[in-house]
């Protein structure tokens, strides 16, 4: 059995309220399993956002009110659990106009009930290593704007996704051959320009500038697009389930029963010193928890799904023509995020590109968004 030390994937710089001893129940949305490439395009849809949630009790809470909630919503005492069907609508704007929803938030918000969560852009997590891979090379200097970098890379290959993925096809991606690079990063750049004539700022030209550059470089790896398996870019999702389990390693943490991650998780024993991480795997029929935490995760993954398919106007127009209900449940949804932040910024995670966190920014708290996105 393979032991995962948590301090090792931890970040060194680790903020004391990591070390709280929580108790932290999940579930996710959109768990696509895998990721490949292959002649035909992808084998999943990667426009929908990946999210491993639930909710978190501070030390010494305890769940309470559940009974009542279950009332207040109209649960049928037969359903032997709460799913997030139970209690809104899958499409994000239907959601957020449904009083079921209301009562949710409201019961965890007046329990100080905390939520986390990690949330992953798909396609952003394929293509990032590009940038990431040029980042190692001390003649590369980039390490200042590398999102920015990435940023634009991104919504340059969401103009024209299945282009692109052609192009990686081509080149066995992720599993690039040494003596290819250059031609690679020439591709690359064909690419950025055909899709992105025009700078919409500064750093569409600075990634035209480096890839540019880059592909003049002698000797030059990205050292993380060798030697992979070709067409597989996402593997699986375990590593953001051992990412909050290190993070958190003072805490519990109760999963719902996924039956890929469980198998994973079974091969390795992450461990804090001689001690090992209190994790297990349980039925959400007998965690009242976990159902909480199939509602949130439910809720999040919509939520990011929805900013990263919309432009800032579109969000704008909708935050426009949206009733006091879909007002009310996302302040309320505002209000557990920041208070969750605010208890520990390590219960809050996502990797996205900057323009959904600036989308995010505007449609969730009003914060301005540069005009690169009007």
């Amino acid at each position: 059995m393979h032991i995962i030390q948590a301090d090792n994937q931890r970040n060194p710089y680790a903020n004391p309220s990591w070390d709280q001893p929580l108790r932290l129940y999940y579930d996710e949305t959109n768990n696509i399993r895998r990721l490949t490439l292959s002649e035909v395009g992808l084998n999943n849809d990667p426009n929908r956002m990946f999210a491993l949630a639930g909710i978190a009790l501070k030390p010494g809470k305890e769940i309470v009110g559940w009974d009542a909630l279950r009332k207040e919503m109209g649960i049928q005492v037969s359903a032997t659990e709460i799913k997030y069907k139970h209690v809104a609508p899958p499409e994000y704007e239907g959601a957020l106009a449904s009083e079921r929803l209301t009562s949710f938030l409201e019961w965890l918000t007046e329990s100080e009930t905390l939520i986390h969560y990690s949330v992953l852009d798909v396609l952003f997590w394929s293509v990032l290593d590009i940038i990431e891979s040029l980042m190692n090379d001390e003649r590369v200097n980039i390490n200042e704007v590398h999102m920015e970098l990435k940023n634009e890379l991104v919504f340059a290959v969401k103009v024209a996704p299945s282009a692109f993925m052609t192009l990686l096809h081509g080149f066995g991606y992720p599993n690039l051959k040494r003596a290819d690079v250059p031609a690679f990063l020439k591709c690359v750049l064909a690419f950025v320009e055909r899709r992105l004539p025009k700078n919409r700022n500064f750093a569409t030209q600075a990634l035209k500038k480096l890839l540019r550059n880059a592909a003049k470089l002698p000797r030059l790896e990205l050292i993380v697009l060798h030697d992979n398996e070709p067409g597989e870019l996402i593997g699986d999702f375990s590593t953001h389930f051992t990412h909050v389990l290190c993070m958190f390693k003072q805490a519990s943490h109760v999963l719902d029963r996924e039956t890929n991650i469980e198998r994973i998780l079974q091969r390795v024993e992450i461990r804090n010193g001689e001690r090992r991480l209190d994790y297990r795997f349980s039925d959400s029929k007998s965690e009242i928890g976990i159902q909480a935490s199939d509602v949130i995760a439910g809720l999040i993954g919509r939520h990011f799904t929805y900013v990263l398919g919309h432009s800032l106007p579109e969000l704008q127009q909708a935050l426009d023509r949206f009733s006091a209900r879909q007002h009310k449940n996302l302040s309320l949804l505002r209000g557990l995020i920041d208070a969750s932040d605010a208890y520990s910024n390590g219960l809050l995670h996502a990797v996205q590109p900057l323009d959904t966190w600036l989308k995010n920014g505007m449609f969730l708290y009003g914060r301005p968004a540069p005009d690169f996105l009007r």
